[in-house]
């Protein structure tokens, strides 16, 4: 039972670092084009200001939101065949300056932050609790403060995620609009942390009301 339960840790770890390592890895891709573009001796100024300006939206056509509009307002390219079919975009990737305030990308910066160390604490915490797990010294108060502290982590790190995303979100509405679709949040916002997040608060509850239990039951014989 321990390796089934050690497989299965395992994969919630895997989970949890996936979001550090996706940070870093587009952090890596921006440094390295900037890099780069150095060594080919581009216009490096013009490169730097569409890297800084780059955004990730999420897209909801007018069509499904019942707002009118064709089904596949946009076309793409087929070159297997040469022709052009129907498409409708979901999400796209934009170089646009969206002219935050300097307030909104201290506290987008600050969040990030945030959200990068909600990661790694959690990560340390789970950690933890499976050396205590695998220790056999499972239903105790350590596990239980364990458990709510990481379903409190991963929490922060969803709000803070939530955050950065909608100033972004609203920024970028100001200054860019597509035809037939409406910026939204939930294609680059995921609801994994604040589902893990509670599935710990939940299982330290849990954990809790057994400890309870047995300390009443105790004291009872």
């Amino acid at each position: 039972m321990k390796r089934r339960l050690n497989i299965l840790c395992l994969m919630v770890i895997f989970v949890l670092s996936y979001s550090v390592l996706e940070a870093g890895y587009f952090f890596f891709i921006g440094a390295k084009l900037g890099v780069e573009s150095v060594a080919e001796k581009e216009d490096t100024h013009a490169l730097r200001q569409k890297l800084m300006h780059m955004k990730y939206i999420s897209l909801e056509s007018h069509s499904f939101t019942m707002k009118g509009g064709e089904l596949f307002s946009d076309s793409v390219y087929n070159e297997k065949t040469g022709k052009y079919v129907p498409a409708s975009y979901s999400s796209m990737v934009v170089s646009i300056d969206d002219h935050p305030a300097l307030w909104e990308q201290i506290v987008s910066k600050l969040l990030t932050f945030m959200q990068i160390g909600a990661y790694i604490w959690a990560i340390v915490l789970f950690v933890r609790l499976i050396i205590s797990i695998n220790k056999s010294d499972i239903f105790n108060w350590k596990n239980v403060r364990r458990l709510r502290r990481l379903g409190l982590a991963l929490i922060i790190s969803f709000c803070c995620s939530f955050s950065v995303a909608y100033i972004t979100l609203y920024n970028v509405g100001e200054v860019f609009s597509l035809r037939g679709y409406t910026l939204e949040l939930s294609g680059i916002l995921s609801g994994t942390m604040l589902v893990l997040g509670l599935c710990s608060l939940i299982v330290g509850e849990v954990f809790a009301i057994g400890l309870k239990m047995k300390e009443e039951q105790d004291l009872t014989i």
